[in-house]
């Protein structure tokens, strides 16, 4: 008896670390469906469906820096647009994006989820909506 209680914590230390890292969720489909309808209704206009942008006037999606880059930074261009808070000597667009605060911390949270997964065909986590509402309550006045 005293053998196994001995033994006992080295077996469940053994199994526990031999046992695969967690990966992260995939993102459910109704987060895209629902992320599509949001840029349907608010940025395939100015950024096209598919995400292309137009030269010289709205910036694409595809291929971004930005949208492949810092998730607090991409909640903020949507919260505050982009003129706020992208640097400086960043390419300048002929139509500016305006604020999307008046979107639902869900709504951007999806929007943004779909067009890191769909658009820039990158494999992200999906964005929590309460990351999009803490920095809402941090740079939204």
């Amino acid at each position: 008896m005293k053998r196994f209680l001995f033994l006992a914590p080295i077996v469940t230390l053994l199994v526990g670390c031999s046992q695969a890292p967690s990966t992260p969720k995939e993102t459910s489909p109704q987060v895209l469906a629902d992320g599509l309808q949001v840029y349907t209704a608010n940025c395939a206009a100015c950024h096209q469906v598919d995400g292309s942008g137009v030269p010289n006037i709205q910036p694409a999606l595809i291929d971004d820096d930005i949208v492949a880059g810092d998730t607090t930074q991409l909640i903020r261009v949507v919260l505050q647009g982009p003129s706020a808070v992208l640097p400086a000597g960043r390419p300048v667009y002929s139509n500016k994006m305006p604020p999307f605060n008046r979107l639902t911390d869900q709504q951007i949270a999806d929007v943004l989820t779909y067009i890191r997964h769909d658009l820039a065909q990158q494999t992200f986590p999906a964005i929590d909506p309460d990351q999009v509402q803490r920095l809402r309550a941090q740079y939204v006045p």
